[in-house]
């Protein structure tokens, strides 16, 4: 199972079209939890109008995403963990692909989908770092239609989707909690 964690802090106007696309996942084995930082806009209305299907867990505070992030963990139940934005919309086929890129190689800690800014130019096909230690998201700003990858090694995923094999998480550690956003 999959356990797809979306940490959502006064996201109503964005969360319905994400639990939308989660619920529209061709990938048949799939948890949704929405962790809510507390907020005051309606959220919880919204994820009252996915269930059962998304369970709500609600922090008493805005614990940012680290937090967030860690209290869906905790409570999950896949053998890895799908971290996404509140205004992340995957496209049917999404989680299926990362599961078999995960799936493919024991090895492999996480994953990274090809994620598109809303104009369908490239936002992130995972990270890059240089020497210097300053990170990038690689190919973004280019055109989708420029850069058609096939899976390969990447150094991780952007944080706002990401399929982590929970297993390596509970090696590393928990998300640090001290970098709020």
């Amino acid at each position: 199972m999959i356990s797809a964690i979306v940490v959502n802090f006064n996201g109503a106007g964005v969360l319905s079209d994400c639990l939308r696309s989660l619920s529209e996942q061709t990938y048949p084995d799939l948890e949704v939890i929405v962790v809510d930082n507390a907020s005051t806009d309606g959220s919880e209305a919204i994820v009252a109008d996915f269930a059962p299907r998304v369970r709500l867990f609600r922090n008493g505070s805005n614990t940012g995403y680290g937090g967030g992030i860690n209290a869906g963990i905790a409570v999950s139940g896949g053998d890895a963990i799908l971290a996404l934005n509140n205004d992340i919309i995957l496209d049917p086929d999404c989680v299926a692909h990362l599961a078999r890129s995960l799936d493919s190689d024991e090895r492999l800690g996480m994953c990274a989908p090809k994620m598109l800014f809303p104009d369908g130019r490239l936002n992130s096909t995972g990270l890059c770092v240089s020497r210097s230690g300053a990170a990038w998201d690689r190919d973004m700003g280019f055109e989708n239609s420029d850069v058609q990858k096939s899976a390969e090694e990447v150094l991780g995923p952007c944080g706002g989707a990401a399929l982590y094999r929970k297993e390596m998480l509970e090696q590393v550690g928990s998300f640090d909690e001290s970098f709020f956003l």
